[in-house]
């Protein structure tokens, strides 16, 4: 029984990922990514900072 639940989500799982025009999991916000690269920028900043010190 479990074996026939594992096939069934196994290939419900790679059909979505053979599906060119729509992906498993939707796209994130520009603004997320965006937020994730400032944060990072400004976070590489502050520890180079740190650790560096004049």
């Amino acid at each position: 029984m479990q074996d026939e639940a594992f096939r069934a989500e196994l290939r419900r799982r790679l059909d979505l990922i053979d599906r060119p025009d729509e992906g498993p999991l939707p796209d994130l916000p520009w603004r997320d990514v965006w937020c994730a690269a400032v944060a990072l920028a400004v976070l590489s900043a502050a520890l180079l900072w740190w650790g560096y010190p004049g």
